[in-house]
């Protein structure tokens, strides 16, 4: 169902302007993958490295929120929007919502410029504070005369960047599994794309709903196609370009909890054109895999990481033929950390399923991103009980580098002090840490206890985003760890700066910082920052 404020659309003509600015790639930051989707900008602008919000230093300005959001931000010149999800009562009943609230904020000073709140499906209520995405998770898209909001319990809609309605529409939602609603949405030209099934009464909707890429007229709402395959909304699909024009999307099938998307796999469709909706190519994984990943591709290679595997598929993007798979358990090198000593060490030709324990690795949900050569991904570290078995997942507090040109894949481990906290419980190798989702207002809003861990251990984190040669990976508990993904040696020469959103232990980030005009910015549950390294 669309709903418009208004009978004429005559407001739309002037939609003639780009989602980015052509002037400086670094300008602005349009939407969830930044001005190139591709999660990563190159400008000649400051690039802020070093800050800590408990130290309040570098921190230009910061406001409270009253409640979680998982949203990305949203740059264009002097506005910011995001969301949070609808500010929870105190004495509510459950920690469990589906309406969130829309913001648009002055990106000098931080002052709130309006706000809106937008509905979601009774249906589709989503636990607050949630490790693993939320209503308000799909970050807003601006194009500096409009900005699109969503709320993935079930309603999108376009505003003026003044806040005036311009058209609503609602739909229903994946329902029966756990919200892991991932997925973030993009706009191309004039074209919304969102991840949702098919209507009620489509004749090729089944019976446990699959997921869809569909496209969405952004002046009006009105759908446009829907992609053939269908895909996995825990994974967040990827726009590129190809060499000779146009535009597609990578998109992944595969996850836990019966997934009904099938089989395992990903799909190029294009976006744009006369073939829009129509896959360029789908690739099956066999055995059946998990993507929970972000689908990063470029114009040579497309990228399937999946924990159960112990290698890197790398695909030709052209036909998304297997080009090679790369071990990232045998012959790796490994820098490790010392923590008693604080010493590194290098150890090359390792091969990890050796070690003593043996350690198996688990690419970590969303911590991951693609610039030729490279792939990199942070390593999921447990150490404990798991389905009745005790397992070794690392190596510990680790980002991979792999050079898909060259096969060498490298892992760091990093320095990730964790001070003790009141009140943290530890459970089969697995530690919670029970003031980390209290809001602004003093109310623990997190109904699930693994919201509380430190964001190394079964969680979405926030996307990765690359600023020139710098990679900012956040964790749950609102660390930032900067590395240069274009050292000669992924060692400790590697590691530009480790900063902080907030105190350990009282701080939950699960979003993606943005990068505009020399700023950084960032969020957590409790604050909005503007991070700007002072002269």
């Amino acid at each position: 169902m669309i709903r418009h404020a208004t009978t004429s659309l005559v407001i739309f003509l002037s939609l003639g302007r780009l989602a980015f600015s052509r002037d400086d790639p670094g300008a602005n930051w349009p939407q969830a993958a930044g001005p190139n989707h591709s999660w990563a900008v190159t400008t000649k602008q400051p690039v802020p490295l070093r800050w800590s919000a408990e130290k309040n230093e570098n921190i230009r300005w910061r406001i409270s929120l009253p409640e979680t959001g998982q949203s990305g931000i949203a740059v264009w010149e002097d506005r910011l929007f995001l969301t949070t999800m609808k500010p929870l009562p105190a004495d509510a009943k459950e920690e469990k919502g589906t309406d969130i609230v829309l913001y648009c904020v002055r990106a000098d000073n931080g002052k709130i410029l309006w706000q809106k709140d937008l509905a979601g499906d009774p249906m589709a209520k989503s636990i607050y504070a949630y490790g693993f995405s939320d209503s308000s998770s799909p970050t807003p898209i601006t194009d500096g005369n409009y900005v699109w909001f969503w709320n993935a319990s079930g309603q999108m809609g376009c505003w003026t960047v003044d806040g005036k309605e311009v058209w609503t529409r609602r739909w229903t939602p994946t329902l029966g599994r756990p919200f892991n609603k991932q997925y973030e949405p993009i706009k191309i030209g004039n074209t919304l794309l969102n991840v949702e099934p098919r209507d009620p009464g489509d004749p090729k909707r089944r019976a446990d709903a699959w997921n869809y890429l569909r496209g969405f007229d952004a002046t009006t709402g009105k759908p446009l196609w829907i992609a053939p395959e269908g895909l996995t909304h825990y994974n967040t699909p990827v726009l590129g370009a190809f060499l000779g024009g146009g535009h597609a999307v990578l998109s992944g099938r595969g996850a836990h909890h019966g997934t009904p998307e099938s089989p395992a796999g990903m799909t190029l469709t294009r976006v744009d054109g006369p073939d829009a909706g129509k896959a360029v190519w789908t690739w099956n994984s066999l055995p059946e895999g998990k993507s929970l990943v972000t689908q990063c591709w470029d114009s040579r290679y497309s990228y399937w990481l999946d924990e159960t595997r112990t290698d890197l598929v790398v695909l030709n993007t052209k036909d998304g033929r297997e080009a090679k798979r790369i071990s990232w358990i045998n012959d790796v090198t490994v820098t490790y950390y010392d923590e008693a000593s604080k010493t590194f060490s290098t150890r090359s030709g390792v091969d990890l399923s050796k070690e003593e324990p043996a350690i198996m690795v688990f690419p970590a949900w969303h911590a991951n991103l693609s610039i030729y050569p490279y792939v990199y991904f942070s390593c999921f570290d447990f150490q404990g009980v798991r389905q009745g078995k005790m397992m070794n997942f690392g190596p510990r507090h680790s980002i991979a580098r792999i050079n898909v040109e060259t096969g060498k894949v490298e892992y760091l481990e990093m320095p990730f002090p964790i001070p003790p906290v009141d009140g943290e419980t530890s459970k089969n190798g697995d530690t919670f840490y029970p003031n980390m989702t209290v809001n602004s207002r003093g109310i623990d809003v997190a109904e699930d206890r693994r919201s509380g861990r430190t964001g190394w251990w079964w969680c979405f984190n926030g996307n990765t985003i690359a600023v020139n040669q710098y990679l900012y990976f956040t964790f749950m508990c609102g660390k930032v760890q900067v590395i240069d993904g274009k050292a000669k040696n992924f060692d400790q020469s590697a590691l530009v700066a480790f900063n902080d959103l907030g105190a350990f232990g009282a701080t939950w980030s699960c979003n993606t910082p943005s990068y505009s005009r020399g700023r950084l910015y960032h969020r957590t549950m409790k604050e909005l920052l503007c991070i700007e390294t002072k002269p």
